[in-house]
């Protein structure tokens, strides 16, 4: 245990990102570039709000910010394709004083169809070719297929890559190279009808965050199920992050490195997220607030999944009704199970990759600095 406090330990102190400033001068002026960005795509057909209110994250979608399919099998490296990475949800459609209506009845669960219909005329006519068929339903995949078209568009000299329903732009700035992981999402105010119950329960930030803060509205991400879109919980999470002890921080960060590569299609760093989440509500924030403990909170993610895995059910942390593992198929359960198996057996060994990867990447980010450098000087 003493092995793998330190191991965690490293990788804390070595991670990508870990030591960047995320509020220093490079990635200011990259969100600036990223903004003026989505400004000319909102000025060239109109279709994203001309005031809007974006949500900022820290940290890309392969360290389990939002809930979305990357669709691809590559992830972008850190150290090798970036240094410092945000994840940013781009609202496609002005809700304020629309009432909104959500269809799950015809979608799977967890997710929903949204109508433009209650919306004003103009508005369903910028979006008729996302609305397939006769219906008015807005196309998740259509929306985020325009999103990436355009925002490449407009950014013709900056690196935009397509991974499923994200678009990732890296832009450099001077010696820093930032990624934007960009989602086209529909933010509503409130609380869904199908999250109330969960909002009546006693829960690990009682006293710690208000009702507003943690139920004051949510999203709809893409997902690859065509029209449906499935619901986030994104400003809420963004609070309960502020107040998780640092030690299971560190161990969810420390989980998702060494197994962030063998994840299934599917089943993401965002999943693993959940059981922080329930591990939170389940054990004493006195316990797991300690520094000694974070190997054991690693460890105890570790068992969580394996359990999870057995029974092959993970409710999601807002919507328990809601199996996060239906959707894998049993292969995939098997896969991830022997590879969490091997992980378990010598824990010391997967947790010493990813400190030497946590290393690989800043010698590689050095080494673009130094390039950088190098490329000025003559």
């Amino acid at each position: 245990l003493e092995e793998l406090h330190q191991l965690i330990q490293e990788y804390a102190a070595r991670r990508p990102g870990g030591s960047a400033p995320p509020h220093g001068p490079e990635p200011h002026r990259a969100k600036e570039l990223v903004f003026a960005l989505l400004g000319v795509v909102q000025s060239s057909d109109r279709r994203l709000p001309a005031i809007n209110r974006y949500l900022l994250l820290s940290g890309g979608v392969q360290q389990g910010t939002v809930d979305v399919d990357l669709g691809v099998p590559h992830h972008l490296s850190p150290g090798g394709d970036y240094d410092v990475d945000f994840t940013l949800l781009v609202p496609v459609l002005n809700t304020a004083g629309v009432p909104v209506t959500l269809d799950m009845k015809q979608s799977p669960p967890g997710h929903a169809q949204i109508s433009l219909q209650p919306f004003d005329p103009s508005t369903l006519q910028r979006w008729v070719d996302c609305c397939p068929g006769d219906e008015a339903y807005l196309s998740a995949e259509l929306v985020s297929a325009w999103f990436t078209r355009s925002f490449a568009a407009a950014a013709k000299d900056t690196r935009v890559e397509a991974r499923g329903c994200v678009t990732s732009v890296v832009v450099s700035i001077g010696r820093c190279r930032v990624l934007y992981d960009l989602v086209p999402v529909v933010a509503l105010n409130g609380w869904p009808e199908v999250a109330r119950p969960w909002l009546t329960q006693a829960h690990f930030w009682d006293g710690k965050l208000t009702e507003e803060e943690v139920a004051g509205g949510f999203y709809l991400l893409p997902s690859a199920s065509g029209a449906h879109w499935r619901l986030a919980f994104s400003t809420s999470e963004l609070h309960l992050r502020k107040i998780l002890p640092l030690p299971l921080h560190q161990a969810f960060r420390a989980v998702v490195a060494v197994l962030g590569c063998h994840l299934p299609k599917g089943f993401g760093p965002y999943h693993l997220f959940t059981l922080v989440l329930r591990a939170c509500e389940r054990l004493p924030a006195s316990y797991l607030g300690r520094e000694e403990n974070a190997a054991h909170a690693w460890l105890g993610l570790l068992d969580d999944l394996a359990a999870c895995l057995v029974h092959r059910c993970l409710p999601h942390y807002f919507l328990p009704q809601w199996n996060v593992l239906e959707g894998l198929s049993p292969r995939d359960v098997v896969r991830l199970a022997q590879e969490l198996a091997r992980v378990r057996a010598d824990p010391s060994k997967y947790l010493r990759q990813a400190v030497e990867g946590a290393k690989e990447a800043k010698r590689l980010a050095k080494a673009f600095r130094n390039q950088k450098s190098s490329a000025v000087a003559s």
